[in-house]
């Protein structure tokens, strides 16, 4: 993650939990704020990956403090096609990860 200067004096604390997950907790008001930023793995990757990944994305959300504004951001591989909620714009096949 990139912090600017100003936000990177707020910093409380970062963990990075793997190659694909970090989260970091920003002091701020009212409420301080954990970002967790992940990248899911892709389709090619075998269910027990996947599974992994996702309970460890819940083990770090389920640990984060309740106080706190959570923030899930990333990329979490799902691919959308037509007929989507996001329209007939939308381009390719849906996948399972969806």
């Amino acid at each position: 993650m990139l912090l600017s200067k100003e936000w990177a004096k707020s910093l409380m604390g970062y963990n990075t939990i793997s190659d694909r997950i970090v989260s970091i907790r920003i002091a701020a008001k009212p409420w301080n704020v954990t970002f967790i930023q992940a990248y899911a793995p892709t389709n090619q990757a075998s269910e027990l990956e996947k599974e992994a990944f996702y309970t460890c994305l819940q083990d770090v959300y389920r640990n984060s403090p309740r106080q706190d504004v959570i923030i899930v951001a990333g990329v979490m591989n799902a691919k959308i096609g037509e007929g989507a909620p996001i329209g007939k714009h939308a381009l390719g096949e849906r996948n399972e990860s969806e």
